[in-house]
């Protein structure tokens, strides 16, 4: 059978992972799994899949030890249950056991959740299953503005109780902002994007960061972004996600 790492139909970033982990190790990968960053709108009841996440190739072990490597830092590796684990795998649940090349394109903090987009790939990595697609969000012409401040604390940032009362998202996103106790940064960012003329935004809980979200009209996303860069101290880092529908996916 022809390794992952050298087959044409598979698309290069999936092919790189494995390519990575034979490189490594000196022997084929026996499978790559992706899993998407996630976007967890009010608290988890909403939930949206982005095109950016995580890919992670390799092989099973006997031995019930998770070592993991990763693809930008390869000498930071990982091996759990441990105490000692380098930043980028910290948030990964220690079940084994597997050997895993991982590459993982969201910055941690970034309100893409890449520890949990990083679990699901492993998730399916361990138990070679598919996670079911979610359902899909019918916001046409509209787009969710993910907001990564830059700002990195190590207090802990907790989510407020709050029940969603209506069908209308953007209000939505306001009013779960506004039962929450966001951050300075987090607060400048969502009143810049609402009086650019955002239809709702918020707060992100993704520690260490302090990111945030806005629903936009797609027309009005250089605006919204021109509005909060000028209104806070540090430029932040902007992702732009159309909704749709994304299912992880498994290749051996």
């Amino acid at each position: 059978m022809t390794d992952i790492a050298d087959r044409p139909e598979i698309a290069p970033e999936l092919r790189l992972v494995p390519h990575a982990f034979r490189r490594t190790f000196g022997r084929p990968a026996q499978g790559v799994w992706y899993a998407p960053g996630v976007l967890n709108l009010l608290g988890g009841a909403v939930r949206v899949h982005a095109r950016w996440g995580a890919i992670v190739s390799g092989e099973r072990r006997d031995d019930g030890v998770l070592e993991l490597v990763s693809v930008n830092r390869p000498a930071e590796r990982a091996v759990l249950p441990s105490d000692d684990v380098p930043a980028w795998a910290r948030g990964v649940r220690a079940r084994g056991g597997a050997t895993l090349m991982c590459s993982v394109d969201l910055p941690q903090g970034s309100g893409l959740s890449a520890s949990e987009a990083l679990n699901a790939a492993i998730e399916l990595a361990l138990d070679e299953i598919d996670q079911p697609a979610p359902e899909p969000l019918d916001l046409p012409g509209q787009r969710l503005l993910v907001i990564d401040t830059r700002i990195r604390r190590d207090a802990p940032q907790t989510e407020q109780p709050h029940t969603p009362g209506s069908q209308d998202l953007g209000a939505e996103l306001t009013a779960y902002h506004r039962a929450q106790r966001p951050d300075p940064e987090q607060d400048a960012v969502v009143e810049a994007a609402l009086q650019a003329g955002a239809r709702g935004a918020s707060m992100l809980i993704d520690p260490p960061g302090r990111p945030a979200v806005a629903l936009v009209d797609a027309d009005l996303v250089p605006a919204v972004r021109k509005a909060i860069t000028k209104a806070v101290e540090i430029p932040p880092r902007y992702l732009t996600i159309t909704p749709g529908p994304f299912k992880a996916a498994a290749l051996r």
